[in-house]
């Protein structure tokens, strides 16, 4: 739990805060579809949350996850140990263990219905002997106690703007359609532990019982039948799904964000098991981390649009206007809306201010600065413990990795007994050992083996290659100034074109072309100065595109540090000191012997409203988003390349 979130509940005594705590890490560990939703709440809600989820989540792994050698007798006393204390702590608001602290305090501030907590407990006892539901309104009997008092507890907490007992049958069905997709999606899971919870009735529709859905598990083999239960199960639960539809446009406008996530990415988990075939005995269908990066995204996007709901000034006399807009300094909140929203064909052309020689004159400059021979490599989280990274760096192979005490190491990629690929050999406790013979290098000289000079920057790894560079060697690389990284979100995308570092470099010296050539992403640009200054920078107002009309306006400013790094920081405006470092390096030449580049760009995002803890919590999901935003950017930004390399090496280029 973190000190923000507990100060803005209130909740200042220190074995309290602790038992908080302890329950946030509860659902970090074992409900990470759903945590991720939490973090969308306002923040003085979360820890009730966690509190509600923490206690469900114990009295869970007492049942299932306790000492496996531990009989049902001995779970049950645990449980009922556990409802002891429940009902102790509820009646008197507090408890010694820390999930029961916490949720006592929950029921007492929110005014949740012991009641709930009876049922539930009673469902978990049924998970003990109770293996199997001849029907669905038997599974719905268990389940009104261990899914749908989860959806009745949280709407205290969310809030609802009609009356609760209006949003309540909603609630209740969301919390069965999260408990039905868990029982599809765990078929075989649950078969380990000798449950069923499918009803017998609807597998019996189509001619499946446990003994067949044994024999898949077993065998691996697949049998039509279990298909088609599998299938009307989720037909089933998608019902269910829509019965609760209605009931998150009851809730509270800043809760809506979080449950709605957590509604489309519960209802993605049947998509994933319907695209995998329902192959659910065999293994357990998830939804993609892109996917479910761009639901977290959709959800802070609709939490900003939630909290601006305010935004609106009231003149005297009634009438409301927009609060003025803050294009170039940060605003009160992060997002805009674009008033007069121009076509794209009818934006002011900026041909004649991307003046070819004013291109060409701050590219020249660029390729004067010194490099020190300093390549950038790749992302730093691409270097593992167990395996190396392997590139071609203007002709030369690499190969980079970790020693034991995590510290890079690296040199040519040829093994120096017959020349293996050391790329594809494993590390073992940092000493990387060639698959074809087991020679061991350690990182130091070896015979006919030099190491080379590398670097990690903490988001980029980088090698030395002093006859390639043919420059005065610097002892480490020029890296650009970032945001700290223990408070930001970093991200890496890396792609290959046919065109040299110079080619790759003009483009991003080129902003010019940002908003006709990207409308997808940049809009209302604007090259203000440049380039200026000791540091040659060309200086932008833009903005950029989120969904719509809704766009995030920043001042930044483009820099070429050296001959093929160019780095664009974020200086006025949401994110301010955020940069984009694009670094080219060359490869070498292709087949037929055409020069290959690659694309290394650093994406480091900060900021510092108390919001953007939610990115940084995403960030594992974030990651694959803005690579893929980096991607689709470079698509475009590649062929701009290659089409200037290409004109440039046959004497046509007219710049």
């Amino acid at each position: 739990m973190t000190a923000r979130e507990l100060d803005a509940a209130g909740i200042t005594e220190p074995a309290l805060r602790a038992a908080y705590a302890h329950c946030r890490r509860l659902n970090a560990r074992h409900g990470k579809t759903y945590f991720l939703a939490t973090r969308l709440l306002p923040v003085a809600r979360r820890p009730a949350v966690h509190a509600l989820y923490g206690f469900a989540r114990w009295a869970d792994d007492i049942v299932d996850s306790l000492d496996a050698g531990a009989t049902p007798q001995e779970r049950a006393s645990a449980l009922l140990a556990l409802e002891t204390q429940l009902n102790a702590g509820l009646a008197r608001g507090g408890g010694d263990e820390p999930v029961v602290r916490a949720l006592a305090h929950t029921s007492a501030v929110y005014g949740i219905d012991p009641a709930y907590f009876t049922a539930f407990m009673a469902s978990m006892r049924a998970d003990l002997d109770v293996t199997d539901y001849p029907t669905y309104d038997d599974l719905r009997r268990y389940m009104y106690g261990s899914a749908e008092v989860i959806g009745l507890q949280m709407l205290p907490v969310l809030g609802t703007v009609t009356p609760r007992e209006e949003a309540a049958p909603h609630a209740a069905a969301l919390g069965a359609a999260f408990q039905l997709t868990n029982f599809l999606r765990d078929v075989g899971e649950d078969l380990d532990r000798g449950r069923v919870y499918l009803p017998a009735d609807l597998l019996a529709a189509h001619d499946v019982d446990r003994e067949l859905l044994r024999w898949s598990r077993l065998t691996g083999g697949t049998d039509a039948r279990i298909t088609a239960a599998l299938r009307a199960a989720a037909d089933l639960t998608r019902g269910v799904y829509r019965r609760a539809a209605p009931g998150v446009a009851m809730l509270d406008p800043v809760s809506r964000p979080c449950i709605r996530t957590a509604f489309i990415l519960y209802r993605g988990i049947l998509d994933a098991v319907e695209a995998d075939g329902f192959a659910v005995l065999h293994r357990r269908a998830v939804v993609s981390r892109p996917v479910r990066a761009t639901v977290a995204l959709d959800g802070l996007v609709r939490v900003t649009a939630a909290r601006t709901a305010g935004r609106t000034a009231t003149r005297p006399g009634g009438n409301t206007v927009d609060a003025p807009r803050r294009p170039a300094g940060r605003g009160r909140y992060p997002l805009s809306l674009r008033r007069r929203p121009v076509a794209w064909e009818r934006q002011r052309p900026t041909w004649r201010d991307a003046a070819p020689g004013v291109i060409a004159g701050a590219l020249e400059r660029a390729r004067s600065r010194p490099s020190g021979n300093w390549y950038a490599v790749g992302a730093a989280r691409d270097v593992g413990r167990d395996r190396p990274l392997g590139r071609t760096v203007a002709g030369a192979e690499v190969v980079l990795w970790r020693a034991a005490d995590g510290r890079l190491r690296g040199g040519p990629g040829a093994c120096p007994h017959l020349g293996a690929p050391l790329k594809d050999s494993p590390v073992r406790c940092g000493t990387l050992v060639c698959h074809w013979h087991g020679l061991a290098l350690d990182g130091g000289p070896f015979a006919g083996w030099e190491p080379y000079p590398v670097y990690d920057d903490g988001v980029l790894v980088w090698v030395r290659l002093d006859r390639a560079g043919g420059e005065e060697p610097l002892a480490r690389p020029r890296v650009p100034r970032r945001p700290d990284t223990a408070g930001a979100v970093a991200s890496v995308y890396t792609g290959v074109g046919r065109c040299e570092p110079e080619d790759v470099v003009a483009n991003r010296l080129d902003p010019w072309h940002g908003a006709w050539f990207h409308p997808y992403s940049f809009v209302d640009l604007t090259v203000t100065d440049g380039p200026a200054g000791p540091e040659d920078a060309l200086t932008v107002d833009v903005s950029f595109k989120v969904a719509g009309r809704l766009v995030v306006p920043v001042r930044a400013e483009f820099t070429a540090p050296g001959p093929r790094t160019v780095v664009m920081r974020i200086t006025e405006g949401e994110g301010a000191g955020s940069v984009v470092e694009t670094h080219a390096t060359p490869l070498g030449a292709d087949a037929s012997g055409r020069p290959r580049t690659a694309v290394v760009e650093a994406v480091v995002a900060a900021s510092g409203r108390p919001g953007f803890a939610v990115a940084r919590a995403a960030a594992p999901l974030l990651r694959p988003l803005m690579r893929a935003t980096a991607g689709r950017l470079w698509r475009d930004d590649m062929a701009y390349a290659e089409r200037r390399w290409e004109l440039r090496s046959s004497g046509r280029f007219p710049g």
